[in-house]
C-alpha cells in the first residue's frame, strides 16, 4: 500500500530510537514500545515499528544529549504495512508550537551528535 505524503514543511531524515506510549480513548496509557523515527518535520514525525498502532493519540519519549527526558503528545494519522513486514506510522505533533520545535530540535541534533560520535569511534582518520 503507498501513501501519498501530505506534510506541509519539510523532512529531515534521520534514523534514531523513540520509545512511545499508546494511549485509550480515557487518555491512559495503554502500549508502551519502541520505534525508529525515519523522518521528521516541525509538525510530523514518521516512525517505523515492529507492530501496528491502533490507538488515535500517543505519547513520544527520548532523553536528549542533557538526559532530560524529551515528550510530546502525536495524532496518529496513519499507520501502513510496509514491504519488509514492519509498519510506518505517520503522527502529527500535537503539542504547542514551542513543544514541538523544542522536541524536533532535540530530536535532530541528538541524532546528529550521535552519527558523528559512532563515525569517529568506527572509523577514526578514514572518510566515511
Amino acid at each position: 500500500m503507498r501513501h501519498n505524503d501530505r506534510r506541509q514543511n519539510p523532512r529531515v531524515r534521520i534514523c534514531d530510537p523513540i520509545a512511545f506510549l499508546s494511549l485509550d480513548s480515557n487518555g491512559n496509557s495503554s502500549h508502551h514500545n519502541v520505534a525508529m523515527v525515519r523522518d521528521v518535520s516541525k509538525t510530523g514525525i514518521r516512525i517505523e515499528t515492529f507492530q501496528a498502532i491502533s490507538s488515535e493519540d500517543i505519547i513520544l519519549m527520548f532523553f536528549d544529549l542533557d538526559r532530560k527526558q524529551m515528550e510530546v503528545r502525536g495524532a496518529v494519522i496513519y499507520c501502513v504495512k510496509n514491504d519488509c513486514g514492519l509498519y510506518n506510522v505517520g503522527i502529527n505533533l500535537a503539542g504547542t508550537s514551542s513543544e514541538n520545535r523544542q522536541f524536533v530540535k532535540a530530536l535532530v541534533k541528538s541524532y546528529h551528535y550521535m552519527k558523528t560520535k559512532s563515525q569517529i569511534a568506527i572509523s577514526p582518520g578514514l572518510q566515511n
